[in-house]
């Protein structure tokens, strides 16, 4: 119910604006703006000045037609008026008086309304014949175009001199015989005596004329027009001068209009319609706003409160099918009611109401039919179907398509050259407008053009700093992921085309690689749990058996085959416990999941210790330990306890696999910036190294591919990770069966001592 009341208001207020424009359209003082409202008077308007020039023009034809008509100051119907000669006779010539003239033009069907406007359909006379106009009384210096004009008839001849008389009688009945708010005084001086005057104020000057006033003084002895109008009327001098009897410049002219109005004629009249049009044109103006007001509120009642998604047959048409089929709609429906409703309206009203009649009918079609295309639109809006369901969305669509299937270079190519092209063609279209199409029309299409080129521009800079932003984007994230940061996602929502593809193919790469690495965490943690776990269960029944062993050692038992098997069974159970430490630490140095003290030690130092340590161990295998250690002390900031366990198990690795009776090679050295302490050990490998040297440091990895030797495979990568843990850089190198290990750790600095 609130809809339908709501729509009810809706065209009362539209009607209410429409009444508005009408008041407004039909007042004579329709497209002066609004200044004139509050500061304008009628004797400043321009309907006031039209009337005054119309009178001075009726003024001047009496002061040419009184000597003509009248005699001694009052008409004279006897007076002769034209001579005539018949094309048959033309030596005779006929003289008519003015009263016969009058009677023949009444026979003819012709008159004077009661503004002395000749009025009528002359009668139809087929006896009607030419005659020659020998001379007028009222026109003594007519000239003629052409030798054909001479001749006329005498229904003309009638009816141009009751044109005349009525030009006459608006001046003597309307300005002389009956009180008027226009006074004139014309006087031409032939002499000192004598002089030829033609008023309507006898009484007054020159001066009290003016002071009525609006006024306008013409003076033979001037150059100049006196005049206080906006607007004088500059044929009033031509007038003055071609009137003047006498031909010289003693004469004066003045016409004056009492602005109080206090006589009722045509002035008075004029003053009361302009003050009523003003009423009119405030209270249309009043009504335009408040119906363009209440239009506007009622409007958004509705679309704010229509929440309809029920698509009708004419939503499923595309958004800009349905604003052309709107326009051609508009355009076929203006063109019937042209034809149909206007012409029935015309005969109901009179001619000066037809083009606002006809405005009214096409704006009422046109708003309409935009009503009814509002509401298909808010029906699409509310349905989410403005946007898929359009011609530009699938064309982009399309063009999407295509591009996705070429290279960024073509994309660009295009894209640039159909901006030069629009460029072209909107430059080219500015200067044939301004050099083919002048005035506002030309203005309006250069600033249309303008206007277009503008946003031309705009919509290239766009697409060129959208482009280098969404690259920009791409750059930022493939940065971040190759820094390690596989989690970095890049918001596609703003991505368009192939940059868009990419995007999401970079995002994929980065949940695929986040993914990985979360598995890979996941199975590193579940291994160290497993080997941590393992270990501790071997290590209980372990123990047991290594405590078994011992006291069945103590038992002195003197079977030699016996004590074979007991020296083997304690050789392995000590082996396997050492396996199993090894898998514990190894797993706890992969993971980071250790606790380290770090210290200042001497690197130095502790490799000497360490050399004590392994000299009796490589005397076994006959390996000849050569050492070369700076005799200045080198310190470093390390877990003295892990960075012996790495020393440990590189000795360990070359007494288990350098060649028997070769040479161990142990240095340390500082780099040349002194900020490096660098830790070498080199051996002979007694088999050949077939192996890459990255795969030396994984665990259970073994130079010995065979499994001659005792080795776990885990020194090298517990070694790695103890490195890595304490700050320092482990690497291996092989060349051959020349195996080389070096371990370096950053010197700290201010505590070297020579």
């Amino acid at each position: 119910m609130k809809k339908h009341i709501m729509l009810v208001l809706h065209f009362a207020f539209i009607f209410f604006a429409l009444l508005g424009i009408g008041l407004m359209f039909v007042n004579s003082n329709y497209g002066r703006g609004l200044s004139w409202l509050s500061s304008e008077k009628y004797e400043n308007s321009e309907p006031f000045e039209e009337q005054l020039k119309l009178d001075i023009h009726h003024i001047f034809d009496y002061v040419n037609y009184r000597d003509v008509f009248e005699t001694n100051g009052t008409l004279d119907l006897n007076k002769n008026i034209a001579g005539i000669s018949y094309v048959n006779s033309p030596d005779e010539e006929e003289i008519f008086t003015l009263d016969e003239l009058v009677r023949y033009a009444r026979t003819r069907g012709y008159s004077l309304d009661e503004n002395k406007n000749v009025i009528g359909v002359p009668v139809e006379d087929n006896s009607e014949v030419n005659i020659r106009v020998n001379w007028k009384a009222y026109k003594p210096n007519e000239h003629y175009s052409g030798p054909g004009d001479i001749f006329s008839t005498m229904d003309s001849l009638s009816k141009e001199t009751l044109t005349c008389l009525g030009d006459y009688y608006k001046v003597v009945q309307f300005m002389m015989e009956q009180p008027s708010n226009i006074y004139f005084q014309i006087r031409y001086q032939r002499s000192d005596t004598e002089a030829s005057v033609y008023t309507n104020a006898p009484d007054k000057t020159v001066d009290e004329l003016k002071a009525l006033g609006k006024y306008c003084f013409v003076s033979g002895s001037s150059l100049s027009l006196d005049s206080n109008l906006s607007n004088p009327p500059a044929e009033m001098t031509v007038s003055a001068e071609s009137s003047n009897p006498y031909g010289n410049n003693n004469y004066y002219a003045i016409v004056a209009v009492d602005t109080n109005y206090p006589a009722v004629d045509a002035y008075s009249a004029g003053n009361a319609s302009f003050h009523r049009m003003r009423v009119f044109y405030i209270i249309g103006l009043l009504c335009l706003l408040v119906g363009l007001l209440g239009t506007l509120i009622t409007l958004y009642q509705i679309v704010s409160s229509y929440r309809v998604k029920k698509l009708i047959y004419l939503d499923k048409v595309t958004f800009e099918g349905s604003v052309i089929l709107s326009l051609l709609s508009i355009l076929f429906f203006t063109y019937l009611s042209d034809k149909t409703i206007c012409k029935l309206l015309h005969t109901l009203f009179s001619i000066p109401y037809w083009n606002y009649i006809d405005m009214v009918v096409h704006l009422s079609i046109t708003y309409i039919i935009c009503l009814i295309e509002g509401f298909s639109i808010l029906r699409r809006y509310h349905a989410k179907t403005l946007w898929s369901n359009s011609m530009f969305r699938n064309f982009r669509k399309q063009v999407s398509l295509y591009f996705l299937h070429h290279r960024f270079t073509v994309r660009f190519a295009v894209y640039y050259l159909v901006f030069l092209v629009m460029n072209f063609c909107l430059w080219g279209g500015v200067f044939l407008v301004a050099f083919y199409i002048d005035g506002a029309t030309g203005m309006a299409l250069s600033a249309v053009l303008g206007t277009l080129l503008f946003l031309l521009d705009v919509w290239g800079f766009h697409m060129l700093f959208h482009s280098a932003w969404e690259q920009d984007r791409i750059n930022d994230a493939v940065k971040s992921i190759s820094s390690g940061n596989t989690s970095y996602q890049i918001d596609t929502s703003l991505f368009t085309g192939k940059e868009k593809v990419l995007a999401e193919s970079i995002n994929n790469i980065g949940i695929g690689l986040e993914t990985a690495l979360q598995e890979q965490v996941k199975s590193e943690r579940l291994k160290a749990d497993l080997i941590t776990n393992v270990s501790h269960d071997i290590k209980t029944p372990l123990t047991s058996i290594i405590n078994y062993v011992d006291l069945i050692k103590r038992e002195k038992i003197q079977n030699p085959k016996i004590q074979d098997y007991l020296n083997v069974l304690d050789q392995k159970s000590q082996r396997l416990k050492t396996l199993t430490e090894d898998l514990v630490e190894a797993s706890k140095a992969s993971s980071g999941n250790m606790q380290l003290e770090f210290t200042d030690i001497d690197f130095s130092e502790l490799i000497y210790q360490t050399n004590g340590e392994f000299e009796e161990k490589f005397e076994i295998r006959r390996l000849e330990l050569v050492t070369s250690i700076p005799e200045k002390r080198i310190i470093i900031e390390a877990d003295g306890r892990r960075l012996w366990r790495i020393l440990e198990n590189l000795y360990n690795n070359a007494f288990k696999y350098a060649m028997e009776g070769s040479r161990i090679y142990v240095d340390l050295e500082e780099s040349e910036d002194g900020s490096m302490a660098a830790f070498t050990i080199k051996n002979v490998s007694a088999n050949p190294l077939n192996i890459n040297a990255d795969e030396l440091t994984e665990r259970f990895v073994r130079g010995d591919v065979a499994r001659t030797t005792e080795g776990s495979g885990l020194g090298l990568s517990i070694a790695k990770s103890l490195t890595q843990l304490q700050n320092g850089v482990f690497t291996l190198h092989i060349d051959g069966d020349l195996f080389k290990a070096q371990v370096r750790f950053p010197i700290k600095k201010n505590s070297s001592n020579t």
